[in-house]
């Protein structure tokens, strides 16, 4: 049986340890490689060691949010930054951060199914492989 997900690898952040694990249970079982991030600087970190496909960021943490930290991440990747995917228990604000070429991709209100999100982070990812050099 084929996983949605298969083979993708996504950085997942998110300062709640809960939803952290969560979400690397669930995608996992949905075939995605998961390389989780508490944070920020731990993100910043995991994108350095790993290829990544798609990340999915929470909007809402701390010491950076998740604006700031994708803008980090940016400044170090460029164009060559994965789509981004972010969460939050927030309405979608009404400025999103422009990075340049379609970065941000999706955001997602939490609370949300998980085949939502296994289809936005898909999504993402064509939108990706769409803009990629």
């Amino acid at each position: 049986m084929t996983y949605p997900g298969a083979r993708l690898n996504l950085l997942v952040v998110d300062d709640e340890e809960q939803i952290l694990e969560l979400l690397d249970l669930t995608l996992t079982m949905q075939g995605f490689h998961v390389f989780p991030a508490a944070n920020g600087p731990a993100a910043l970190d995991q994108l350095a060691r790993h290829a990544v496909d798609v990340i999915v960021m929470d909007v809402l943490m701390t010491p950076w949010d998740g604006f700031d930290t994708v803008r980090r991440m940016f400044d170090r990747q460029g164009a060559a930054l994965p789509p981004v995917v972010f969460l939050s228990g927030l309405a979608r604000p009404a400025v999103m951060p422009e990075l340049g070429d379609g970065v941000i991709s999706e955001y997602v209100v939490k609370p949300f199914r998980p085949s939502q999100l296994v289809e936005v982070i898909e999504r993402a990812y064509l939108r990706g492989q769409q803009r990629a050099p």
